[in-house]
């Protein structure tokens, strides 16, 4: 009699730890799955607000500018040149180093492209100034591309007006 007792109580804690093991295993699943989607979810938000970024970022810029600012391209660098009470101060945006950067200057001062605000990643970033019309062609850190057009303001020709 006291065989079969010993028998159940070892057959009932055989059940408790397979249970429990299967818990285990099963709870172990569910965080690693976790951990997983998290990451894949923050990789992606990343991207997308790298894409977000690159594009607004030009565009804000370019609707913020004072009233009596200038538009002009250089190389691949956006200038933004704004005028206070005859004091010239300039805003480049341009790529350098895989970075759309940003520098915000007087006109007497040197433009270091490595001194410049980094923003997001960039691949390319090509301004091209066709009249009044501002066409960028950017591609973001993965190689997406995108072009920006937009209506802005740009130096008279002396003499001449608009």
């Amino acid at each position: 009699m006291t065989n079969k007792i010993e028998r159940s109580f070892s057959i009932q804690n055989m059940f408790v730890i397979l249970v429990l093991a299967v818990f285990l295993v099963f709870s172990m699943l569910m965080v690693v799955l976790g951990a997983m989607c998290y990451v894949g979810l923050e990789d992606k938000s990343r991207e997308v607000n790298d894409q977000r970024i690159l594009q607004s970022f030009v565009r804000s810029s370019l609707r913020a500018q004072e009233e009596n600012a200038v538009v002009r391209v250089e190389n691949d660098w956006l200038i933004i040149e704004n005028n206070y009470d005859g004091d010239i101060y300039l805003h480049y945006i341009y790529a350098h180093d895989g970075q759309l950067r940003q520098q915000f200057i007087s006109e007497e001062r040197e433009f270091v492209p490595e001194n410049g605000e980094a923003i997001c990643p960039a691949g390319l970033f090509a301004p091209q100034l066709e009249g009044s019309l501002l066409k960028l062609d950017m591609q973001d850190g993965n190689g997406n591309g995108y072009t920006l057009y937009e209506t802005v303001v740009v130096a008279r020709p002396e003499g001449g007006s608009l």
